[in-house]
């Protein structure tokens, strides 16, 4: 299969990519998934148990090594989103052609043989690459900067998804500052942080967080007050909206 490589170059793949589709009918809906291949192979079989062992099919360690995540392609913003997104990372960009969103089977079948072609070409060049390395020579790692794999996935993602997982990641906040449990409590917040970047400033991220930092029981009361905003705002429930945003008065100013 031809891979379509709208960035990058076809004859060096970096091994990571946005792999896009665009639904057939002349929507104009674009959708993608994130191709990653690891620079090892995997062994299934060494991390089961003997028992099991045998009982596993003989898998092409190819198909271990190099995957699309998410499987099927979500939906994304537009072309001009997409190549932002991919030159900030260092990303290639392919396109895979346009889909059917209705046949879910053929799509996932065709990521799939996309995924394997990439993941071909990309072990062919670093095959390559090595072979033509004098022996003894050493070079220097190429830092490659940018945003992490949360940032990809948080970008793919509709605005309830992204609120679901503000939700959980507050939820792990709250449990690292009762715990006093440093690590935790920054973990969380920069992920916080990273999502913030894909919500409206409407949302009042700010005061949110500060609210589910405050280890007392009115700043969980008002992290989960301004949560339920947040979930409000996305609703377009003003009614309720507005009873929220009275108790969060009530509790700011008692305290």
């Amino acid at each position: 299969m031809d891979l379509a490589f709208e960035r990058g170059d076809p004859t060096s793949p970096k091994g990571h990519a946005l792999l896009y589709f665009r639904e057939s009918g002349g929507t104009g809906k674009l959708y993608a998934t994130y191709v990653i291949v690891l620079p090892i192979s995997i062994d299934l079989v060494k991390y089961m148990p003997p028992f099991l062992a045998n009982q596993v099919p003989q898998i092409n360690a190819q198909e271990l090594s190099a995957f699309a995540f998410p499987p099927m392609p979500e939906e994304v913003g537009g072309q001009a989103s997409l190549e932002s997104l991919v030159a900030a990372r260092g990303d290639d960009l392919i396109f895979g052609g346009d889909v059917s969103t209705a046949q879910i089977q053929d799509m996932l079948v065709q990521v799939n043989d996309l995924v394997q072609e990439y993941a071909q070409r990309y072990q062919s060049y670093i095959q390559g690459a090595v072979d033509a390395m004098p022996v003894g020579a050493t070079q220097e790692p190429e830092f490659i900067g940018g945003p992490g794999v949360s940032e990809v996935l948080f970008e793919l993602m509709g605005e309830r998804d992204r609120l679901a997982e503000l939700a959980k990641l507050i939820g792990q906040l709250r449990f690292g500052v009762e715990g006093n449990d440093a690590r935790q409590i920054q973990e969380a917040e920069d992920e916080i942080a990273i999502l913030g970047r894909f919500l409206p400033e409407r949302y009042q991220m700010d005061a949110l967080l500060k609210s589910a930092k405050d280890p007392s029981r009115s700043g969980g009361d008002l992290a989960q007050l301004y949560l339920e905003r947040c979930y409000k705002l996305a609703d377009e429930d003003y009614t309720s909206l507005q009873d929220i945003e009275e108790r969060i008065r009530v509790i700011e100013s008692a305290s």
